[in-house]
């Protein structure tokens, strides 16, 4: 493997520069809301520290499948989340944040560098969940675009072309997304030239 590319979970992305970054929600288990399925014990996993944001310049679900609005439980309460299914996902100039002030840690790919996260198992999906998704939607997998292409999908609002029933697996790719609580299971991320910052300290480089 060149030096310059991590291959690792998500929820471990940083620690392979030496900080533990907690990306994961403290889920024993996720049960559905109304618009969702309902779902079985999800794996333990640490409590995140605090708000987990990804951003990306382009943003790209492939094989993605909305799963409904759910209900999460975390060390903090139980918070409503938008579920995803994809096979794979990429991200143009990935810009990783976890925590706030001080505490905050930062990880950048290195400009103009594609990061993709993938299922582990040959065939598999990995599961996204998320509180709040925004961008400009560019595609759509060969369907129609929007009449409003700019988005803010969150749990009490849902755009009617992700959630209508005949909504079917397909690719959907976001201009300036940004991604908020962001948490995934069944996935490993491979990012190029990881380059990571805190507030008290100055960046690192893997």
């Amino acid at each position: 493997m060149a030096p310059d590319r991590v291959t690792r979970p998500l929820a471990g992305a940083l620690a392979v520069v030496g900080v533990a970054v907690l990306l994961h929600l403290d889920v024993p288990r996720v049960t559905a809301g109304a618009a969702g399925p309902r779902l079985g014990s999800s794996p333990p996993v640490r409590p995140a520290k605090g708000p987990c944001v990804l951003r990306a310049d382009r943003l790209v679900l492939r094989g993605a499948r909305f799963r409904g609005v759910v209900s999460v439980r975390t060390g903090a309460g139980t918070v409503r989340a938008l579920k995803f299914t994809v096979r794979s996902l990429d991200a143009v100039n990935l810009d990783l944040t976890a925590g706030r002030g001080r505490a905050a840690m930062r990880l950048r790919a290195r400009p103009a560098t594609t990061s993709t996260l993938r299922a582990q198992r040959a065939g598999g999906l990995a599961t996204l969940y998320v509180r709040k998704l925004t961008g400009r939607v560019t595609g759509l997998g060969g369907s129609p675009l929007p009449a409003d292409r700019t988005v803010s999908v969150t749990p009490d609002a849902v755009p009617r072309w992700l959630a209508h029933p005949a909504a079917r697996t397909r690719t959907i790719t976001l201009a300036g997304a940004t991604a908020s609580q962001i948490t995934q299971f069944g996935g490993r991320l491979s990012i190029k030239g990881p380059q990571l910052r805190t507030t008290a300290r100055g960046p690192h480089r893997a």
